[in-house]
């Protein structure tokens, strides 16, 4: 079974959720999936291999070691990325805190417009439709998905740093800086300073939190 998991660990392109592999292997219970699940890691920890299995998003995938990021950083430099631009950070910092959340709540925070925003994180699958509010009009609710897991590794919502307040936290810079590290890259100074610079008419601004995806659509609904 060990040598079966390491051929789907290494044909997934997702993480292979605990139900998928009971689907997969019927006749193994949760305590002896994750047993070799364990022993596999340790087997590649031991050879010293460069890579190892991490557990997020609600199943394993194999990663790369950290200490070996920056030669695969340096050849996936070339990549095209679809940025996150400062209208896009913001909104998914706000759902991501203060899920479930409606449009409306999230440009009360904000205080302009969300709706172009919202659209281009649904697009990218990075939040989508989680129900309706009570409220009038039973406005939709929106929630971060399990792609939004996978791309800061997280198992789940309750490794998200603690923050203070979220009106606050876009007017920090600090705040905001670590923020873009969860969700793309670390920020210069320089960066941060443009970003609390520029104007709120546009949703170009940096920093941009990058995503990479085979396009790089504009997203032009934003309004201010």
């Amino acid at each position: 079974m060990k040598r079966e998991l390491e051929a789907l660990l290494f044909a997934t392109d997702s993480p292979l959720t605990l139900a998928r592999l009971k689907k997969l292997f019927p006749g193994e219970d949760t305590a002896q999936i994750r047993s070799e699940m364990g022993d596999l890691e340790t087997e590649y920890q031991n050879a010293g291999h460069a890579f190892m299995i991490v557990e997020f998003g609600g199943g394993w995938q194999i990663s790369t070691r950290p200490e070996f990021s920056p030669i695969v950083e340096k050849m996936l430099k070339g990549r095209r990325f679809t940025r996150l631009s400062k209208a896009g950070l913001e909104v998914l910092a706000i759902v991501a805190y203060r899920q479930p959340i409606t449009r409306l709540e999230v440009d009360e925070i904000r205080g302009v417009n969300s709706s172009g925003a919202i659209s281009t994180l649904t697009e990218r699958s990075l939040i989508s439709v989680v129900g309706r509010s009570q409220a009038v009009g039973n406005p939709l609710l929106y929630g971060t998905t399990r792609e939004f897991l996978n791309y800061l590794g997280l198992k789940g919502l309750g490794q998200l740093p603690d923050l203070p307040d979220l009106e606050a936290v876009m007017g920090d810079k600090e705040d905001l800086k670590e923020f873009a590290s969860l969700v793309g890259r670390d920020v210069s100074e320089d960066e941060i300073e443009e970003y609390f610079s520029a104007p709120e008419t546009t949703d170009s601004s940096v920093p941009e939190a990058e995503i990479p995806t085979e396009t790089d659509p504009p997203d032009e609904n934003e309004e201010s």
